[in-house]
């Protein structure tokens, strides 16, 4: 009987691997994902995902799938969500605070595809009207992991890294310039 207990407790660890989900790379120093590497961490391994990101404060690089007005009870102006070429539904929602868009005037465009950023002069007329995020395009945004709900990664307090900055990023992770 001892014999019989002591080769199944032996079985149990040999299989053991074979039943635990795969282990997640670390976060770079950085804190550079692209959109492809935080949406696999969370579809191999949510939990592991969930302390890998908690609260870290992240970079995520990939393409803007919809762009509309933020939904959330801060009254911030603006959500972008990125998606994968090859999915329908959002993956990362970043929300940008109105202390992290360069403007004082954020709009949407009715069909979801673009904000436009109007730059307001020292009496507060607005000119300058210039394009922000628009979709399709590949963006990298900063900003500090808050969630995981619904399917959706949430990214708090985002920024879009300027051309210079994504570039730079880019040529450090060894990626390609867009």
């Amino acid at each position: 009987m001892k014999t019989l207990r002591n080769t199944l407790a032996l079985l149990l660890l040999a299989a053991a691997p074979l039943f635990a989900q795969p282990a997640l790379a670390p976060l770079p120093d950085d804190g550079f994902v692209t959109l492809e590497q935080i949406v696999d961490d969370f579809s191999n391994n949510e939990d592991a995902a969930l302390q890998k990101y908690n609260g870290m404060r992240i970079c995520v690089y990939g393409r803007v799938g919809e762009v509309t007005q933020a939904d959330d009870s801060e009254g911030d102006p603006l959500a972008v969500y990125m998606q994968l070429p090859d999915r329908t539904t959002p993956d990362v929602k970043a929300v940008f605070g109105a202390d992290f868009i360069p403007s004082s005037v954020v709009t949407v465009s009715d069909d979801d595809t673009r904000a436009t950023v109007y730059h307001a002069d020292w009496a507060g007329n607005l000119s300058n009207q210039s394009s922000f995020i628009v979709q399709g395009e590949n963006v990298a945004v900063r900003g500090t992991f808050d969630n995981f709900v619904a399917g959706d990664i949430i990214l708090k307090n985002c920024f879009k890294l300027s051309p210079e900055a994504l570039a730079q990023k880019l040529s450090a992770h060894g990626l390609a310039s867009e």
